[in-house]
């Protein structure tokens, strides 16, 4: 079977001043759908980079970034987007919700823009998440692991195949991100969809098929189920 995500030897430079700094180095992997895999390293490791990369958010230097099917470096500004609206759900570490609108309006953005706004899905969204008696909330109203909550209802508005997490429970106290991080594995598993989460977080380790560890650019190790010679990186 074909996998979701294929990145192929992909390297990634960005400069800074007068220096260069390589985030990603000859990095290669492939995740199944349906796959639930964490990623974790140090700070500067290039986690988000390769985040951004399979968001279609930048483009590698070398190798290729493809997801399901799709040759990421191929796609224009326009079509990079609508792949995001469409494929790709994506939970950070601020929240990122918009302060003037309503948790329900937050949920319902993804929806208005692929033209197809479902006010009975996004409400069912948020009672997933906990939020049902909040819809009219804004985001000043609402604690920080209640809106992440949201930010993970706006994530699966348009039943993304992908969900990418960066660091979704860095801002949060432990007992909020516990309530976070089970809700969002069990939303994006119950619906077979594929979760890449960038986290620092132990607790994950039993709730994941995949635990991909990134140092200097490179995936220095690979744990969990279905592991293969597949996923991969240079050393």
């Amino acid at each position: 079977m074909q996998p979701l995500v294929s990145v192929r030897s992909v390297s990634k430079t960005y400069r800074r001043e007068r220096s260069v700094v390589g985030a990603l180095r000859d990095v290669s992997l492939e995740i199944g759908q349906g796959e639930l895999v964490r990623i974790s390293g140090p700070s500067g490791s290039g986690k988000t980079t390769l985040l951004n990369l399979i968001a279609a958010l930048d483009r590698p230097d070398q190798g290729q970034v493809i997801v399901a099917g799709i040759d990421l470096a191929c796609l224009s500004a326009a079509r990079a987007s609508k792949y995001r609206a469409q494929q790709v759900g994506m939970v950070f570490q601020a929240y990122n919700l918009i302060p003037q609108l309503s948790a329900l309006e937050n949920v319902l953005l993804p929806m208005i823009a692929l033209g197809r706004a479902n006010k009975t899905r996004a409400c069912e969204l948020l009672d997933l998440v906990g939020l049902a008696d909040r819809s009219d909330h804004s985001p000043s109203q609402l604690s920080g692991g209640e809106q992440q909550r949201v930010a993970i209802a706006r994530a699966l508005a348009n039943d993304p195949s992908l969900v990418l997490a960066d660091e979704p429970t860095g801002n949060l106290d432990d007992q909020s991100a516990e309530r976070v991080m089970g809700l969002l594995t069990s939303a994006v598993r119950e619906r077979g969809r594929t979760l890449l989460l960038v986290t620092h977080q132990r607790d994950t380790a039993q709730t994941v098929d995949k635990h991909l560890e990134l140092r200097g650019g490179v995936i220095t190790s690979v744990s969990g189920m279905n592991t293969s010679d597949d996923l991969c990186s240079a050393p």
